[in-house]
């Protein structure tokens, strides 16, 4: 069975709140002439001021000003001499005035109570209704007493029946085991007399679920000397999962991407695994010649064994590069130099380019520090942007196709490398769209490639950009960290 709260009440019908007022005060007025007979002074006027006071706290300002009306009545018709009478003698009106008075001081009084009330009630369901919401719970940490108070939706956060007294030991029941640490040393901190308070941690539920949550809280010191650590904590779980799904997505999508650069050099790829396979061959012919003499030439024959074993290494080296840009795996920095990471991409992408007519130059700068990165990641950044250069210069021919890969230091601790082409570049309106996601100035292209190189430098703590070149074509640039042994890798 429903309980009935105060704010139902106030939803009741008028004539139900009038009623109860007419009720009040014939039930004090009874009462009052049963009771006078055996009392030396009338006590209807104590009375009247109850029924007064119940009146307007149960229906409101209407019914306390009907009770307040009613009560005078009866008070000059019954208790006022001569009685039965509505004669009143001018040294009576003070008494009947001084009731009327105090009827509607009583009326005011619970009227502006009983608007508080329902306005702090009203304030409170915005609140819990915020909550709820927002999945955002409140407490608050009395730590020198250890009373600890929760709002509801801080009890459906940590799945516990209101019923339930919060206590920190509930608290650390339910934080995962992994984050039970952590949240030990803050408790601790809190105890200390610490006195801001900022940390995630996850909650292991019952059924095995697992939540992440948000907390931010501070101390705040009362005029009484009392110390409460007050907070909110939030559950960020969907938030979490949702960051979790997009990073394995970014991460599918930068394989398709890798994917895709090689299957568009499988050409190039073909032709320099061809090369040191068709020069083993040569090799391993001429050797046998020299070996199948009357008088076998055995250095002869041990120049080509040796031929054949570096064309060997250049092959294995060949695919283990390209296995290495389509394999899948999680990034790994680790300290690189980078101009030996754009020699392993260029061996790539040189025979696409010889294909297509373009030169590739390098212009390397010595003594770079090394730099902080994902081999992988940052072969993949640089194969995406030569690529770009070479099919924008697929069209040009009055003019010798050249791709300019440098590097040079920027500032301490950033090294940047630039890709330069002599194509026929894009306008000055798209170059804020270049990096964005699904943009493309190609017929057949996804629009990936660029935003794809622009997350991975971005990751690596770098930027990259696009601008034009005072002459044809385009340059994109991009810097990444310079390693410094301090740094956790």
């Amino acid at each position: 069975m429903s309980r009935s709260s105060p704010l139902q009440w106030s939803r009741r019908s008028a004539f139900v709140n009038y009623a109860v007022a007419v009720l009040s005060v014939a039930v004090a007025l009874v009462a009052a002439l049963l009771l006078e007979p055996h009392m030396q002074s009338s006590p209807f006027v104590s009375l009247s001021l109850c029924a007064i006071m119940f009146s307007a706290w149960f229906g409101g300002l209407g019914p306390g000003l009907l009770a307040t009306a009613l009560s005078v009545v009866g008070f000059t018709y019954y208790f006022v001499p001569p009685v039965n009478s509505f004669d009143v003698a001018p040294t009576d009106l003070p008494r009947i005035i001084l009731l009327a008075v105090t009827g509607l001081f009583v009326v005011w009084l619970n009227v502006s109570r009983r608007g508080a009330e329902g306005a702090l009630r009203r304030s409170e369901a915005y609140l819990a209704e915020a909550q709820q919401l927002s999945h955002t719970g409140s407490f608050g940490w009395k730590v020198a007493s250890g009373d600890l108070v929760w709002s509801k939706e801080t009890y459906q956060i940590f799945g516990a029946e209101e019923t339930v007294e919060p206590t920190i030991d509930l608290v650390l029941q339910r934080v995962h085991p992994d984050d039970r640490e952590l949240v030990r040393r803050e408790i601790a901190r809190a105890a200390q007399g610490g006195q801001d308070y900022e940390y995630e941690h996850r909650l292991l539920m019952p059924n095995g679920a697992i939540k992440h949550l948000h907390v931010r809280a501070h101390r705040v010191k009362y005029q009484s000397g009392a110390e409460e650590i007050v907070g909110a904590l939030t559950d960020v779980t969907a938030t979490r999962e949702a960051q979790e799904a997009s990073h394995t997505a970014q991460a599918n999508l930068a394989r398709v991407a890798r994917v895709t650069a090689l299957a568009q050099m499988s050409a190039s790829v073909a032709h320099e695994v061809n090369q040191p396979l068709a020069a083993i061959a040569t090799y391993a012919a001429a050797g046998l010649r020299w070996l199948t003499r009357e008088v076998p030439e055995v250095d002869e024959a041990r120049a080509c064994v040796s031929h054949i074993l570096e064309e060997a290494n250049r092959a294995g080296e060949v695919i283990r590069s390209v296995r290495d840009v389509a394999r899948k795996a999680d990034p790994e920095l680790t300290p690189l130099d980078i101009n030996e990471v754009i020699d392993e991409a260029v061996a790539l992408l040189k025979p696409d380019a010889l294909r297509h007519c373009v030169t590739v130059q390098l212009q390397l700068a010595s003594e770079l520090p090394l730099v902080r990165g994902d081999r992988v990641q940052l072969q993949q950044v640089i194969i995406n942007l030569a690529i770009n250069g070479v099919q924008a210069m697929a069209t040009v021919a009055r003019r010798a196709r050249v791709l300019t890969i440098r590097t040079e230091q920027r500032e301490s601790d950033q090294v940047l490398v630039a890709v330069e082409d002599v194509g026929i570049g894009t306008g000055p309106e798209g170059l804020d769209r270049l990096f964005s996601a699904f943009y493309t100035t190609k017929p057949d292209g996804m629009g990936m490639g660029l935003s794809i190189c622009r997350s991975i430098i971005e990751a690596h703590g770098g930027r990259v950009w696009a601008s034009r070149n005072i002459g044809p074509g385009m340059t994109f640039q991009f810097t990444v960290s310079a390693y410094r042994s301090r740094c956790p890798l």
